[in-house]
């Protein structure tokens, strides 16, 4: 069983603190106190240029995750990543089934076809996880991301 920390947010002063400012490392700006319909920019348009450069950070992240389309069917965003020295990019799947009351592993294939089964292949080398789908009564009730095995991986090296 995975263990959680239990984080705390900084102090309200140090949060208030923020105000107007950027952060450095995303370039994101904290959208000041007081700020609104007749500020210029106005709220909504500082609040949106802000989510807008979020959405961009994000997009990264989001390649290739698997998303329940309803029913039985899940798709895939699309994806550019190396399998082993290849740059390779998958254009991202929509309508694809899969059976119910069952689990299911979502990969890449080293030929970059979008493949299911019921569990991932043995060799670590041959393909890109994606996720792991569990079913029942005819809905997708869990999609676990698996990216992350990959995004979070130590190459093998022959010494």
């Amino acid at each position: 069983m995975a263990t959680y920390p239990d984080e705390v947010y900084p102090a309200d002063a140090t949060i208030e603190g923020l105000d107007g400012t950027g952060d450095s490392a995303t370039g994101l700006t904290y959208i000041a106190k007081g700020v609104g319909p007749n500020s210029s920019p106005t709220y909504e348009v500082r609040y949106n240029r802000r989510l807008q450069r979020q959405n961009d950070i994000l997009s990264v992240v989001n390649q290739g995750r698997v998303v329940d389309e309803g029913g039985l069917i899940f798709g895939v965003f699309p994806i550019v990543y190396y399998y082993q020295d290849t740059r390779t990019y998958f254009a991202g799947a929509t309508g694809q089934s899969v059976a119910d009351d069952s689990t299911v592993y979502v990969w890449l294939n080293s030929s970059n076809q979008l493949t299911t089964g019921a569990s991932f292949p043995g060799d670590t080398k041959t393909f890109l996880p994606l996720a792991k789908i569990t079913t029942a009564n005819g809905d997708i009730t869990s999609i676990e991301d698996e990216r992350g095995a990959v995004l979070f991986h130590i190459p093998y090296t022959v010494v």
